[in-house]
């Protein structure tokens, strides 16, 4: 054991001694030192609180078909992925729904609260709050009117940030799986609701996805 630990730590006399203190030898040896001490510490936590994804995509459903969807917030737990429950809390009719979201993914579980404003028949925006893990997170689903009758340009942004760096290392790459899922899911939802997309058999030239 004692011969490991001289082969990891640079010995107390070559640290100390002034004949050594800016040789070529005990620069190689902190440097070394310092190596380790990154590759074995702890991750770096610093770096931006908060994140932000951007998706649009030209949907073969209507506007209308795709508010419903997105607008059914206790049905999430059916569709959406990791989403574990979904109940709606509170409802104040015709614009406004309060619901309790649970997510998790394996020893994860996160559970908070979502105010989710409607602007039917266009938008959608939902603003977390009462959550032990953000500090913040907001999104907006928003239907234009595509290039035919049966089709949406459907733009989704989401903007979050953890309430502790410990959190945003554990959660992060959790949550961005399930970020990147969610256009899928609501499109899928469409088709078990509703059928086969317009553009099943034949896609408009003008279809285009953009993710930032």
């Amino acid at each position: 054991m004692h011969s490991n630990q001289e082969s990891i730590w640079p010995s107390r006399g070559l640290l100390n001694s002034e004949s050594t203190a800016n040789s070529p030898e005990r620069c190689k040896v902190l440097h070394a030192h310092q190596t380790r001490r990154c590759a074995f510490g702890l991750p770096n936590l610093n770096g931006d609180t908060s994140k932000q994804y951007q998706e649009r995509r030209l949907i073969g459903y209507s506007p209308k078909q795709l508010f419903d969807v997105v607008a059914a917030v206790e049905h999430y737990k059916e569709f959406v992925p990791w989403c574990q429950r979904s109940q709606i809390i509170q409802e104040k009719p015709p614009d406004y729904v309060e619901a309790e979201l649970e997510v998790g993914f394996k020893l994860f579980v996160e559970r908070y609260t979502s105010q989710v404003h409607l602007h039917r028949p266009n938008k959608v925006v939902s603003h977390v709050y009462d959550s032990t893990l953000f500090d913040h997170l907001d999104s907006t689903w928003e239907f234009k009117p595509g290039p035919t009758p049966s089709s949406t340009w459907l733009y989704f942004n989401v903007d979050f940030a953890f309430k502790s760096p410990l959190y945003r290392h554990i959660a992060s790459v959790f949550f961005d799986e399930v970020v990147k899922h969610m256009m899928g899911a609501f499109e899928g939802r469409c088709k078990q609701l509703y059928g086969t997309s317009a553009f099943a058999k034949r896609p408009p030239a003008s279809q285009k996805m953009q993710t930032a």
